[in-house]
């Protein structure tokens, strides 16, 4: 793989590199450099559907020159020793936690739930980060409120032994999907039921503002944003489009998040029509540091 943009990174960015030594996203530094940009893997889409093998999409996002990224969920199964030989460095991890946790088959919830350990324990190798699950109790049934929070209780567990931070995602507006939609909060009430230092929220602004206030939601979340994810829409669905084509105040929004106590990095998660080119990945980076320079030093 080709690493010869890696080094022209620290020029681009100044007279040192702001790459740094890794925290607890719970607990960052009180005086660390100004946001950087990670994008979610994502973008590429499942290979078998984009033909992008992950070694290609890494080399992408090298030549784009990205330093961080999230793992998404679309690539856990892939060969994630394939990052570090890249020299880029994972912010977070996207799980797949799966929807059986909360049916009534006891089983398929034991499965659903051991698979999503054994997945925990691969991300481990870039502990401590984030690792993202979905909020899955958006029934009325309060059953299904009691079987997710016993999943979610066993993933906390295997997240302290991993040296992981379980992030949970706040919810989009689906009501051709779901019961009920469960807003900032639930998700935070949750979260601080559990009473468990190593789990936070995952603040997704392209969710969150189809039904609530991004500043509110930021208040709500307060002390325990653990990762962001960082898309646009049109103010009536998700849509995950690129900063800045859509409706959302994302100004307005970082610095909220950063007043909530967030201290990680832009993460990107972003849809495209089609696998991303090396240019349309640069134009995304730059628009993203663009908003970072608009959001102000902290």
């Amino acid at each position: 793989m080709k690493r010869t943009k890696r080094t022209q990174q620290t020029k681009r960015t100044g007279a040192k590199d702001r790459t740094r030594r890794r925290v607890h996203p719970l607990n960052p530094e009180p005086h660390s450099p100004p946001m950087d940009i990670c994008i979610s893997t994502t973008i590429f889409g499942k290979e078998r559907e984009s033909g992008v093998s992950l070694p290609a999409l890494l080399e992408r996002l090298c030549a784009a020159e990205f330093r961080w990224l999230e793992v998404s969920r679309k690539h856990l199964d892939s060969d994630l020793g394939e990052i570090a030989a890249s020299g880029l460095r994972v912010w977070s991890v996207h799980g797949e936690l799966s929807s059986h946790v909360v049916g009534g088959d006891t089983a398929a919830a034991e499965k659903a739930v051991a698979t999503e350990l054994a997945r925990m324990d691969r991300a481990a190798q870039f502990a401590p980060c984030p690792y993202v699950i979905h909020y899955l109790n958006r029934s009325n049934d309060p059953v299904v409120g009691t079987r997710f929070r016993a999943a979610v209780e066993a993933l906390a567990v295997g997240a302290q032994r991993c040296g992981l931070v379980l992030a949970v995602e706040t919810v989009p507006f689906k009501p051709d999907v779901d019961a009920r939609y469960a807003d900032s909060t639930e998700v935070a009430r949750f979260v601080r039921d559990l009473g468990v230092p190593h789990v936070g929220v995952c603040v997704d602004l392209n969710h969150s503002n189809l039904r609530e206030r991004l500043a509110d939601v930021a208040v709500n979340c307060r002390g325990l944003v653990a990762n962001i994810h960082v898309s646009d829409n049109r103010g009536a669905r998700e849509e995950h489009l690129p900063p800045g084509e859509g409706v959302i105040d994302f100004v307005a929004a970082l610095r909220a998040l950063r007043e909530a106590g967030y201290g990680g990095p832009l993460n990107l998660e972003c849809h495209l029509s089609g696998p991303p080119t090396v240019a349309t990945l640069t134009t995304l980076r730059q628009g993203a540091e663009a908003l970072v320079r608009s959001v102000g030093e902290p």
